[in-house]
């Protein structure tokens, strides 16, 4: 027997030892067992590789065992709607664990805490090989690893921190979490960090700026994030870099420009940021997302920076940025007097939205030739396309809650639909135009 799969097994309190001494069992799944509570405190089958556990609502605690078995080859252990458990492990993970996912588990309080627990070898090990950690909607989560642990295999490594075997961390909806880590120092593994939903979070831990595999972070909804790391990122291969709705956040990260990895910036709503350093954004960014980050907005277009320095530009997403904004591209300062700022001709997406007072796109937009996709949204005001029409390369154009535009717009008699005939798809108020 490889695969055992129990569910809906109302009446099993604790799960048989003879389930575990099937030699070649490689995975377990166990299922709406609601009055489970405990698994028998033997090793796990030396070739079990995963283990999922959901919706066992009495399930206390998991064995020891399982944690310090120097022989075990369990890889992945996913846990969910197991709102007994408030840890994971007593002292450590399994030291062959490789990915760790733990969901809508609603008393979880930390991964690991030492609560005079010890493995019956007497040695203590940390999950070195754990390179995939995601936890989800875990509202009592205080901390990822309790500062209980030391991790023996590096005794350099400060109590409380992250398996510096990690590659992915990924935690959503966990509303009591004060820390991620005190600093990321030797998870020099980690590429991909992604964090949202964490209220109570204040400070992103230090040493991201020497994770030179870091390549992406995302940071959403965490109101009372104050500040980035004083060390600024890792500039080696950071590509994408997304701050979303964190609104006592001061400032953006240090040193933004020298990022000359970073292809993708994304500035969401709700980060009320101040203006941009002196050496602004880097210029090598592939897709640029600002919304509703007026000062961001206003201090490229007030110093003059425009966007045509974005040489390698393809996709542009401006959303809720300036109320006083008439005509896009804007011009190049306050006043709306000057010169139109130009737009990067490599570009081949561009979204404009939320913008009360534009009236109209400036003849700038024809000129760019690699132009596929143009959105325009909740401009309420906007009535006039430049007057040399729309870019002959368009493919895609889409246009909602813009009313003066889309009646000019209309197949029966609107002034701009011989506009959109050569455009092969076309969305006006929520419909396509052109039916296939």
């Amino acid at each position: 027997l490889e695969y055992l799969r129990l569910s809906y097994c109302e009446g099993l309190v604790k799960l048989p030892q003879s389930s575990l001494s099937l030699s070649s069992l490689r995975e377990i799944e166990i299922y709406g067992c609601r009055s489970l509570v405990s698994f028998p405190e033997v090793a796990l089958p030396s070739k079990l590789k995963k283990i999922e556990i959901s919706s066992c609502d009495a399930l206390k605690s998991l064995p020891e065992a399982w944690m310090c078995d120097t022989n075990s080859s369990l890889e992945i252990l996913e846990i969910s709607g197991c709102d007994s458990l408030t840890y994971i492990a007593g002292v450590q993970l399994p030291p062959s664990l490789k990915r760790l996912k733990i969901c809508h588990c609603d008393n979880i309080r930390t991964l690991t805490v030492e609560e005079g627990i010890q493995c019956s070898s007497g040695r203590r090990y940390t999950s070195s090989l754990l390179e995939h950690l995601e936890i989800y909607s875990c509202p009592s989560l205080t901390c990822i690893f309790s500062k209980n642990e030391l991790p023996a295999t590096l005794e350099s490594l400060e109590v409380g921190n992250l398996p510096p075997s990690l590659k992915l961390l990924l935690v959503w909806g966990c509303s009591k979490l004060e820390s991620i880590a005190e600093m990321l120092d030797n998870n020099t593994s980690l590429e991909k960090i992604n964090i949202s939903g964490c209220g109570n979070l204040q400070t992103l831990p230090s040493g991201l700026h020497n994770l030179c595999q870091l390549q992406e972070i995302s940071i959403a909804s965490c109101g009372n994030l104050v500040s980035s790391p004083e060390g600024g990122l890792p500039c080696a291969k950071l590509a994408m870099l997304a701050i979303y709705n964190c609104k006592r956040l001061e400032a953006l990260p240090k040193g933004l420009h020298n990022l000359k990895s970073l292809q993708e910036l994304r500035i969401g709503k709700g980060v009320a940021l101040p203006s941009l350093e002196e050496d602004g954004l880097p210029t090598n960014l592939h897709v640029l997302l600002i919304n509703g980050n007026m000062e961001i907005w206003k201090s490229m277009i007030e110093r003059g920076r425009g966007f045509h320095r974005f040489s390698s530009l393809r996709q542009l997403t401006i959303m809720n940025c300036d109320d006083d904004m008439v005509s896009f591209p804007p011009k190049a300062d306050d006043k709306g007097s000057g010169t139109v700022l130009p737009l990067p001709a490599s570009l081949t997406y561009l979204r404009i939205e939320g913008f009360p007072n534009l009236e109209r796109l400036t003849s700038s937009i024809v000129d760019l030739q690699n132009l596929t996709g143009l959105v325009l949204g909740n401009c309420p005001k906007l009535k006039y396309f430049p007057e040399k029409g729309l870019p002959s390369s368009l493919l895609q154009l889409s246009i909602n809650r813009c009313p003066l535009i889309e009646e000019k717009c209309r197949k029966d008699g609107g002034q701009y639909w011989d506009l959109l005939t050569h455009i092969p798809r076309v969305e006006i108020s929520g419909k396509w135009v052109f039916d296939d």
